[in-house]
């Protein structure tokens, strides 16, 4: 994500690496930031008084889509904004959230719902529909007959190790009477 929000703004604004230190104070004033046509950005070497400002245009003269904007580069400064907003969509696609497990919208709608208000209910944990309660009820079942096997070959095997350990050899056969 971040990568690709780096190279939107470096569509726009030019690149400060190496002309920013680690001790470097960012300055930004909304009144003394734009000069004519340039976007500015003062950097303070350090917190001391005696520190020097430096200033630098951090705005990209050949920005992305100026060409296509407009013929003066005023007006393509001042249609940047509506540039800026067009390239978003196109760099920076929408992800979608991956949605909730179906076993856990149940859970959340038959436990939390009722202690929330009907308003807040619909939105944090939604009816869920027919066919997703259908998959948790099949889902459920098909558990309970899997722990009720697993249950039993558990103590299938308990019972024949202890009958290995007593000498009896007759564990075949008193499997097949059972």
């Amino acid at each position: 994500f971040f990568s690709r929000l780096g190279r939107i703004l470096n569509l726009f604004y030019c690149e400060l690496s190496g002309l920013i230190k680690q001790n470097h104070i960012f300055l930004k004033n909304h009144s003394s930031c734009r000069e004519g046509n340039k976007l500015l950005l003062d950097i303070k070497d350090s917190d001391l008084e005696t520190a020097t400002y430096l200033r630098f245009n951090v705005m990209k003269q050949t920005f992305y889509g100026r060409k296509d904007a407009a013929t003066s580069f005023a007006a393509a400064i001042n249609c940047r904004p509506q540039i800026m907003r067009d390239a978003i969509p196109n760099m920076l696609p929408i992800l979608t959230p991956p949605g909730i497990n179906p076993y856990t919208q149940v859970e959340l709608h038959d436990k939390f719902g009722p202690c929330l208000d009907a308003a807040d209910a619909t939105i944090t944990c939604p009816e869920p529909s027919e066919k997703i309660r259908a998959l948790v009820k099949n889902e459920k079942s098909d558990r309970k007959t899997l722990k009720l096997k697993l249950i039993q070959a558990k103590k299938e095997a308990r019972e024949k190790i202890v009958m290995v350990a007593l000498g009896d050899e007759k564990w075949e056969d008193k499997k097949r009477v059972k």
